[in-house]
């Protein structure tokens, strides 16, 4: 799940105007390359026209326009960023502009792609930090690093004379999320270079970089880092990888050793990967080997899984809810034909086709139509019975994060309405407790720069009974980790479920 953030740099206009002076040849070679340049960049004119359709679209269609956030702030934040496009920009340059705004839906399936032919210029190739780093609670410390004046643990306090929390916070808007949620963002801004990228596309730095930091003895240094180096690896600190799983066999009949069990234990570990169509075979194969070992703990692990087939999601319940299940509550969408809107044209036709195969839209109450499924789609509304063979019906831990995400965090709610037993371990889930937008994601490709917008269609309600809104599943037992932790692989998440069943 890399985050599909690129790493482009801003041109520097500036640096080259300073050098325009010089021989023939030099100034020749300037021109070309101010042409090449001036090719790639979008005029104001076609940027403001695809954020007008964009808006227009998303006023019209989205089913997070106006759910989190009111329609005016909405409004407000379009303005400001249709008012400061005026000067040409890259695609990439674009696209940044155009975050803060999206990200104002709250809507983590909603997400910007470069256009399908798009390359990148040697202009817009960024530097890369010297560290990696773990946020929580919009602290920062260093877990690996290149350069001798760091080591793992330091917490970061300012680079560059930012304070570091106010870094973060601009980090919040480089990708969108579901609700209010903070973990996604802190998690993708530690694991998927979401903290470099605030450096590169918000402050536009050019190493070297100053930093202050606090040791892990209290003390307050000031240190210069140069960018990494090109094939040297991150180190941290001489560290004890941790084995999380000594003491338990890998059941071999499950691939990708999702499935193991603890020696002389009733206990089992079992790993919810994405839901995928040949899991339902998988999900079989493992309640039988479950029951076969007569297991009486399970701890389940949907930690990084992002969603897939909600279909999937409900075999899995079925083998661990109390009794008849539902999986969600309702989908709804904003509009009744797809193809009868003015935005058809820039949607993608096949996934509309998709669309009307699969889904029907029929009654509306207030601004919504509900949406039920043809036979092509299966069953989706419940309630569905619990399998009768290899049910599990001991004590089931789960361990989520904030990856946990659109199916994955629909199951999840799902389990925690319909099952008295469970105990939730780690952060908040990625994924909206009361639900998300999806089920249909389309493509809606900005008409002047080819940009493409992730859209969904359709809203679709958890069966949570006590949702906070625009919260996530919160776990019982909240674990948060140290750098130490990240570079020794300490599954402490793991950890707690065990101590839960002994």
């Amino acid at each position: 799940m890399k985050a599909p953030l690129s790493k482009l740099l801003i041109p520097l206009l500036i640096a080259i105007a300073s050098g325009c002076g010089g021989n023939a040849s030099h100034q020749e070679s300037h021109s070309m390359f101010a042409d090449t340049l001036a090719k790639n960049m979008l005029t104001v004119n076609s940027m403001q026209k695809d954020l007008t359709v964009l808006w227009a679209a998303i006023k019209e269609l989205h089913p997070g326009y106006g759910f989190y956030t009111p329609t005016a702030q909405l409004q407000q934040a379009y303005r400001n960023v249709y008012d400061g496009l005026k000067t040409p920009l890259s695609e990439s340059q674009f696209m940044d502009a155009v975050y803060p705004f999206l990200c104002q839906l709250r809507c983590g399936h909603t997400q910007l792609k470069h256009s399908a032919n798009y390359k990148p210029t040697a202009n817009e190739k960024l530097p890369h930090l010297p560290f990696y780093v773990l946020i929580q609670q919009h602290k920062v410390w260093i877990t690996t690093h290149q350069a001798p004046e760091l080591h793992t643990g330091d917490e970061l306090m300012e680079m560059n004379g930012i304070p570091v929390s106010q870094m973060v916070d601009h980090g919040y808007n480089l990708y969108c999320g579901d609700g209010y949620n903070e973990t996604f963002k802190e998690l993708f801004l530690s694991e998927y270079d979401g903290f470099e990228d605030v450096c590169n596309k918000y402050y536009h730095w050019q190493p070297p970089y100053q930093l202050k930091l606090r040791t892990s003895k209290g003390e307050l240094k000031v240190i210069k880092v140069d960018a990494a180096e090109n094939g040297k690896e991150l180190q941290a600190e001489p560290q004890q990888t941790v084995d999380n799983f000594v003491g338990w066999t890998v059941a071999a009949e499950i691939e990708n050793s999702r499935l193991r069990f603890q020696k002389k234990s009733s206990t089992a570990w079992f790993q919810v990967t994405p839901f995928a169509y040949t899991d339902s075979t998988l999900y079989q194969k493992a309640f039988a080997l479950i029951k076969q070992e007569e297991i009486r703990n399970l701890v389940l692990d949907v930690r990084h899984n992002t969603g897939g087939d909600i279909r999937v999601a409900t075999r899995l319940l079925a083998y661990l809810a109390d009794g008849d299940f539902n999986i969600v509550a309702e989908v709804k969408s904003r509009f009744t034909d797809p193809a009868a809107s003015p935005f058809a044209q820039y949607f993608d036709a096949e996934i509309t086709k998709g669309f009307k195969d699969g889904f029907k839209v029929e009654g509306k109450s207030g601004e919504w139509h509900h949406v039920t499924v043809t036979p092509e789609f299966g069953q989706l509304y419940g309630p569905f019975n619990p399998v009768k063979k290899n049910h599990f019906d001991g004590k089931l831990i789960v361990l989520i994060d904030g990856a946990t995400f659109s199916s994955g965090a629909l199951f999840t709610a799902a389990l925690k309405a319909q099952n008295k037993n469970v105990k939730f371990i780690g952060r908040e889930t990625a994924g909206s407790e009361e639900g998300c937008n999806g089920m249909t994601v389309q493509r809606l490709t900005l008409p002047n720069s080819k940009i493409i917008v992730d859209f969904p269609w359709m809203r679709v309600v958890s069966v949570a009974k006590q949702a906070s809104r625009g919260r996530g599943i919160i776990p019982d037992y909240i674990i948060n980790y140290t750098p130490q932790d990240v570079v020794s692989n300490n599954d402490l998440d793991l950890k707690k479920a065990m101590s839960l069943v002994r």
